[in-house]
């Protein structure tokens, strides 16, 4: 599956597009109070196919596809699931229309040709930049609306995805996320802190001071939040520029990369704006698309192994705190840079669980192993 995005143009029909996302909002909130009153009366939860059934028969629908109306109910079905799994923190919740930002035509319910796309319930046509072609057969469409208001178009298609090349066959890395640098790789190589939102907090601090000033429901505080949200865009495009282009330049070095399975909400809490500017859970996840179509291998081990507080040797100094950067091992004598020698513990700890024949409990037999690795 491979998914194109484009921008809709803005015009006087984008004004049905928000009508439409008023009705979705009404099925997600009206299913969410059945749910709830459900649970309150028999303490039993509706399944997602009962719930359809009563929708398609009872709930009329003016503007949403029947198909449309059933990813809503399946969306609000995983979000559900997800909290059963403990996966999540809480239950899905209310939300209003202004805050309901996409929905989506499955099969049906579209007309598409060329860059007009027609919605067939409303009898109305958008365009939109046509800015590249898509392969493959449609499989879904989904409208988006930013917190701009601006709609994108979204379509997803059965096409498969194109792989690229490597330049290293057989090299493996460990890599250590830090709060100075960015990332520390077990070849010495350090990756700077771009820090994004924190170069920019004077600008969005007095544009957050600009629309707490003005008054609820007027024009003028309308332009003060757009505003706001041009530059947390701006902020949020670069910080995704920059790990597009850090993921490529990994997955084309590299055929292993080896990493730690961190709790970053944990991290988030401990050190809170900081966490959420380096976004390292989302460079994971675009290092692990980016990955699969490259034929890399990205492998993450046990969150409690402490790999900046084990020494090469095998000794473990557990009175390692955060504040020491540097340490020397009294077994071996050896000085330790803290992020460096997490990455480089990291990819023997690595090598160890990827390959079988290098599960040992020996640190020299690992080491040797990642030598091996190294020399392919």
């Amino acid at each position: 599956m491979i998914s194109y995005k484009y921008k809709l143009y803005t015009s006087k029909r984008t004004k049905h597009l928000d009508r439409i996302l008023r009705e979705a909002s009404y099925v997600w909130n009206h299913a969410l109070a059945l749910q709830k009153r459900y649970y309150r009366l028999f303490g039993k939860y509706i399944s997602k196919n009962v719930m359809q059934k009563h929708f398609a028969k009872r709930i009329s629908r003016n503007l949403l596809h029947s198909q449309s109306v059933q990813e809503i109910l399946e969306r609000l079905d995983t979000a559900f699931q997800r909290f059963f799994k403990r996966l999540a923190k809480r239950p899905p919740k209310f939300r209003r229309a202004k805050y309901f930002s996409s929905f989506v035509f499955k099969q049906g319910g579209f007309t598409l040709n060329g860059n007009v796309i027609t919605i067939n319930r409303i009898k109305k046509r958008f365009k939109f930049s046509y800015s590249r072609p898509y392969e493959g057969k449609v499989r879904r469409i989904i409208f988006k609306r930013s917190p701009l208001g601006e709609f994108y178009l979204i379509i997803i298609t059965d096409a498969n995805s194109k792989s690229y090349g490597k330049t290293h066959d057989g090299a493996s890395v460990g890599i250590d996320f830090g709060l100075k640098t960015y990332m520390v790789m077990s070849d010495g190589t350090a990756v700077r802190n771009p820090q994004y939102l924190k170069s920019d907090l004077g600008n969005v601090k007095r544009k957050s001071l600009n629309l707490s000033k003005t008054k609820r429901g007027s024009n003028n505080r309308e332009r003060r939040r757009m505003e706001l949200c041009r530059e947390f865009e701006s902020i949020t495009n670069r910080r995704n520029d920059f790990q597009w282009k850090l993921a490529h330049e990994l997955c084309r070095r590299y055929d292993y990369i080896f990493i730690e399975d961190l709790s970053l909400s944990g991290m988030t809490r401990l050190w809170g704006r900081k966490m959420s500017d380096l976004a390292h859970a989302e460079f994971v996840n675009k290092l692990e698309y980016i990955a699969s179509k490259y034929g890399v291998t990205v492998h993450k081990i046990d969150r409690f192994y402490p790999s900046s507080k084990t020494c090469e040797c095998g000794y473990v100094n557990k009175n390692l705190s955060l504040t020491d950067r540097e340490w020397i091992c009294p077994e071996c004598g050896k000085k330790n840079d803290r992020d460096l020698n997490a990455a480089q513990n990291i990819l023997r700890r690595g090598i160890s669980e990827l390959w079988s024949g290098c599960q040992t409990e020996s640190d020299s037999a690992i080491h040797a192993c990642t030598q091996e690795s190294n020399a392919l």
